[in-house]
C-alpha cells in the first residue's frame, strides 16, 4: 500500500485530495506549512510527496530542494501543485528537481494517473517522462488499441522537434529555458486539443515527443489547432530568450558579443507523424 504525502497551506485542498486519494487506497499524511512537510517526510518516508509552493515558514522550491539532496529522499517523486504559472517559477521547479509542476486549476483525474504513473516508473526503474505533467505516451498508445478493438474509428498521431532546432535552442538559451518551453507548450496545446474535441488524449514520450489519440475526423483540426499554438509559443518564447541574452552580453566579452549578436533567432521546426485506421467492416 503506496503512502502520499500532501503539504499544502489550504486545508480545502489538502482535505479533497486526502479524500479522494484514500478512496483508492493510499496511506495518507497532511502538512501544513513547508517546515512540517520536511520533517513528517522523514518520519513518514511517503512513496510520493504532493508539494505546494506557497507555504508558510519555507516555501515548496526550497523543501523540494533540501529533500532532493538527500541521498535518502532524492528517488522519491515529488509534484509540485502550484498556482505559479510564470515561466520564472516553472524554471525554478526544475531547477530543484522536481518530478512534475502541475499548476492550479488542476484535473483530480489527471494528478491521480500522475501518481500513478510515477510509482509504476520508481517500481519499475523507468525514468519518469512526467515532467509536463502529461500522461505517458504508452496509455495514449493503449487507449489508440482499446478504440480499435471495440470497433471504433481513431488516429494516432505524434508530434516532435526535429533534433537539430532542440539541440541549437538548448545551446543559445539553456537548457531551463527549453523545459520551460516544453511544459507551457504541452498544456497550451491539451487545452487547444480539448477545444476541438474533449475526447481526445494527449501524452509524452521519454524523447519529449507529443502523442495524440483522436477520432480521424478530428485529425485535421487538431493539427491545425496545434500548429497554431506552438508557433505562438515559439514566438514568444524566443522573444523572451533573446531579451534575457541581449541583457547578459553586456558583461562578455567583444568577440562572444559580436557572435552571439551575428546568430539568428532559434525557430523550433517540429513535424506530425499520423497513422490512421479505421477497422474494416466484416
Amino acid at each position: 500500500m503506496y503512502k502520499v504525502l500532501i503539504a499544502d497551506d489550504n486545508t480545502a485542498i489538502t482535505d479533497i485530495l486526502k479524500l479522494n486519494f484514500q478512496l483508492l487506497g493510499y496511506v495518507v499524511r497532511v502538512a501544513n506549512n513547508g517546515e512540517d512537510a520536511e520533517k513528517q517526510f522523514h518520519s513518514f518516508k511517503p512513496d510520493i510527496m504532493i508539494l505546494d509552493v506557497m507555504m508558510p515558514r519555507k516555501d515548496g522550491f526550497q523543501v523540494c530542494r533540501n529533500l532532493k539532496a538527500d541521498p535518502e529522499c532524492a528517488a522519491t517523486p515529488i509534484i509540485l501543485l502550484t498556482a505559479k504559472t510564470l515561466p520564472e517559477d516553472v524554471r525554478a521547479g526544475f531547477d530543484c528537481n522536481a518530478n512534475a509542476y502541475v499548476t492550479k486549476p488542476y484535473n483530480p483525474k489527471d494528478l491521480e494517473v500522475l501518481v500513478a504513473q510515477l510509482l509504476e516508473e520508481v517500481k519499475s526503474g523507468k525514468r519518469s517522462v512526467a515532467w509536463t505533467g502529461l500522461p505517458d505516451a504508452g496509455k495514449v498508445e493503449e487507449d489508440f488499441r482499446q478504440r480499435l478493438e471495440a470497433g471504433g474509428d481513431a488516429a494516432l498521431v505524434e508530434l516532435l522537434f526535429l533534433p537539430h532546432t532542440a539541440e541549437t535552442f538548448i545551446q543559445r538559451y539553456g537548457n531551463p529555458r527549453f523545459r520551460d518551453f516544453l511544459h507551457r507548450i504541452a498544456w497550451q496545446m491539451r487545452d487547444r486539443a480539448m477545444e476541438v474535441d474533449s475526447s481526445i488524449l494527449m501524452g509524452q514520450s521519454i524523447d519529449d515527443t507529443f502523442v495524440f489519440c483522436c477520432a480521424s475526423s478530428k485529425l485535421e483540426a487538431l493539427k491545425k489547432a496545434c500548429e497554431e499554438e506552438l508557433n505562438r509559443q515559439t514566438k514568444e518564447t524566443v522573444a523572451e530568450a533573446e531579451k534575457a541574452l541581449e541583457s547578459t552580453l553586456g558583461t562578455t566579452s567583444t568577440a562572444i558579443k559580436a557572435e552571439e549578436k551575428n546568430a539568428s533567432p532559434v525557430n523550433m521546426a517540429f513535424m506530425w507523424r499520423s497513422r490512421v485506421a479505421t477497422p474494416t467492416p466484416e
